[in-house]
């Protein structure tokens, strides 16, 4: 069955398709179906879930928490859910030493420091923007259709452009 409706969604350049809403509305079996419309139409799509319980793996029958899977069914079609811990390795990878650096060259910590702050509020939310951001800006997609957590963690995430 071909979709029709989606036809306004034609793509001339990357684009960033995002879907956020409530929990339980559909979000994901919308995103995922919008993600197969253009990975058929021959664009290379990558559908990403921020969601911190996130259900693509489920839906798709295949792991893809972490790292960007391949469907083998349809060819131009990446898919990942946004792995929390991963992202909080990632930042500690990034920053944690120069966090390190900065903090004890005015007071007398070691480098527990880095694991403390890594885990305050809206550093994950912080770094999986990044994270987006940067697939985004990679060139490797036509397309991006984000799935998102629901409605209040995804409005934290975005007031963070701010």
């Amino acid at each position: 069955m071909e979709m029709e409706g989606l036809t306004y969604l034609d793509v001339e350049k990357p684009r960033l398709v995002i879907f956020c809403g409530k929990g339980g509305v559909g979000k994901t079996t919308c995103a995922t179906a919008t993600a197969l419309h253009f990975a058929k139409k021959g664009l290379r799509t990558l559908l990403i879930s921020t969601d911190p319980t996130p259900s693509l793996s489920d839906i798709l029958e295949v792991n893809v928490r972490g790292y960007i899977v391949n469907l083998k069914d349809v060819e131009k079609l990446n898919v990942v859910e946004l792995d929390y811990d991963l992202v909080i390795e990632k930042w500690k990878e990034k920053f944690g030493y120069e966090v390190y650096e900065v903090v004890s060259s005015f007071l007398p910590i070691g480098e527990e420091i880095i694991e403390y702050i890594a885990g305050a509020p809206g550093i994950d939310e912080e770094f999986a923007l990044s994270y987006v951001l940067d697939l985004y800006e990679s060139g490797n997609y036509d397309v991006i259709v984000w799935d998102t957590a629901p409605a209040g963690g995804t409005l934290s995430l975005l007031k963070l452009q701010d």
